[in-house]
C-alpha cells in the first residue's frame, strides 16, 4: 500500500478532521512509498522507533507523535535522535492523538469501558465524539478491589485509587477519560457517575474525589492508551493485509493488587 494512500484511508476511518487537537495527526515523518508491515506503539520514543526498525516495519503508527502544535520546531537532543533514525530507516511514522481516544469503534474510551463490562455508555456530551470522555452503566456493580483486579492484569500497570474508599465499595455509574482525564471531574462539581478511570490526574483531583464522594483509579498515562493503537493496528492488518507488530512497553510497574492513597494503618 503506498504510503500516503494508507494516511487517507485513517484519517476518513478515525475522522480526525472532526478534533480540534494539539496533535498533528497524521503522517509526521515520510518515509519509504511502499507500506506492507506496520507497527503500533503508544509513544514515538526512540525505544519504539528502534523496535519497529529491528522488526523491520515500513510504518509506525503511535498514539502520542513527535510534533505538536505550540512545541518548539528544533530538532535538538532526542528530538534529532528520534527523527534522525526514523529518516535513516525509510520509517514512516504516523500519529493519531484524540480521535484515537475517542473513535465509537476502537478508541482508547471505548475499550475500556469494554473491558468493565459496560453495557450502556455513551460520550460525555452525549453523540458527541469530540467531548472525548465517556460515562456509562456497568452491566453488573464492581467493587473497587475488583476494578482493580482487571486494571491490573489487562492493563499490566500499577493502579492508583484515590478517594479513599472501602476496597468492597460497589461501583456501578462510570466516567472513563484515557490520558490526563481527570478534567471529567476537575471540571464537574457534582458528577453523577461513581467513579473515573483516567490515565493520570491533577493535584485538585486528590481533593475533589474525597469531596463529591468520587473514586478515582488513575492506572497510568501509558497504560491507558496502550490498547487503542494496536487494535488499530489490528484493523489496518484484517481489512488491508497488512503485517503487524504491536509494540508493547510497560512503563507503570504492574502490582497485584491496588495502592490506595490512603497511608493510614488499622494497626
Amino acid at each position: 500500500m503506498d504510503h500516503l494512500s494508507l494516511e487517507k484511508i485513517i484519517n476518513t476511518y478515525l475522522e480526525t478532521g472532526r478534533y480540534q487537537d494539539v496533535s498533528c495527526n497524521g503522517l509526521q515523518i515520510e518515509g519509504r512509498p511502499e507500506v506492507n508491515r506496520i507497527a503500533t506503539a503508544a509513544t514515538a520514543s526512540l525505544e519504539a522507533i528502534d523496535a519497529a526498525v529491528e522488526a523491520g516495519a515500513d510504518a509506525l503508527i503511535v498514539h502520542h507523535g513527535l510534533f505538536w502544535k505550540g512545541a518548539s520546531p528544533r530538532l535538538v537532543g532526542v528530538m534529532h535522535d528520534r527523527v534522525a533514525t526514523a529518516l535513516a530507516a525509510g520509517l514512516n511514522l504516523y500519529a493519531y492523538h484524540l480521535p484515537l481516544d475517542a473513535h465509537a469503534e476502537l478508541g482508547n474510551n471505548r475499550l475500556l469501558m469494554e473491558m468493565l463490562g459496560a453495557l450502556e455508555f455513551d460520550y460525555a456530551v452525549p453523540g458527541e465524539p469530540t467531548s472525548v470522555g465517556m460515562v456509562g452503566r456497568l452491566e453488573e456493580p464492581l467493587s473497587v478491589n475488583e476494578i482493580c483486579g482487571i486494571l491490573c492484569a489487562q492493563l499490566d500497570t500499577r493502579v492508583q485509587v484515590i478517594g479513599n474508599p472501602p476496597s468492597d465499595l460497589l461501583i456501578e455509574d462510570v466516567a472513563v477519560c484515557s490520558g490526563a482525564g481527570s478534567a471529567l471531574l476537575d471540571d464537574n462539581p457534582r458528577p453523577d457517575f461513581d467513579a473515573l478511570i483516567t490515565g493520570d490526574v491533577n493535584e485538585q483531583t486528590y481533593h475533589l474525589a474525597a469531596e463529591t464522594g468520587t473514586v478515582v483509579f488513575a492506572v497510568g498515562h501509558h497504560a491507558s492508551e496502550q490498547d487503542g493503537v494496536r487494535c488499530l493496528g489490528d484493523y489496518l492488518a484484517q481489512k488491508y493485509g497488512l503485517e503487524h507488530i504491536h509494540l508493547h512497553f510497560a512503563l507503570e510497574k504492574s502490582v497485584p493488587w491496588y495502592e490506595s492513597d490512603d497511608s493510614g494503618s488499622d494497626e
